[in-house]
């Protein structure tokens, strides 16, 4: 009844990827889907962050996952490699988020399409936007 938070990186983007991620994890530790759903139990929100060369070799693909008899989704999207890299900790942080959010849009356009089935995403991204304006950096 989560919002679970990961990632899957290249070299050091996996290091700064788990820092952002296990502050995030701490803020919204509380959050329960079913407060937005009836229909999922758990979304798993992971973020990827590859260089070119590994995307072409098919690591960090996009996956936009949801399991209606499991009750889950499962989401990848990636994060631009060099540009993470290079940005400061408020850009970075602000990938991240925007990364989660999009994640979270997925979800919401695909349960509210299918007959019988509804998810409040747009409130679920403006509570954890309330709790993600304390993290500064």
């Amino acid at each position: 009844m989560s919002l679970f938070f990961s990632s899957e990186a290249l070299g050091r983007a996996s290091d700064i990827l788990s820092f952002f991620l296990r502050l995030i994890t701490q803020v919204l530790k509380d959050i329960d889907v079913a407060d937005y759903t009836k229909d999922l139990d758990e979304i798993g929100i992971i973020v990827n962050c590859f260089n070119e060369e590994f995307l072409n070799e098919g690591f960090g693909q996009p996956r936009k996952y949801i399991s209606y008899k499991k009750r889950f989704a499962d989401i990848r999207l990636n994060i631009p490699f060099d540009e993470f890299l290079k940005a400061n900790k408020q850009k970075r942080f602000e990938m991240i988020k925007k990364n989660i959010y999009d994640s979270i849009e997925i979800v919401n356009k695909r349960l509210n399409k299918k007959k019988g089935y509804s998810f409040d995403g747009e409130r679920l991204i403006a509570d954890i936007e309330k709790r993600l304006k304390k993290l500064k950096f």
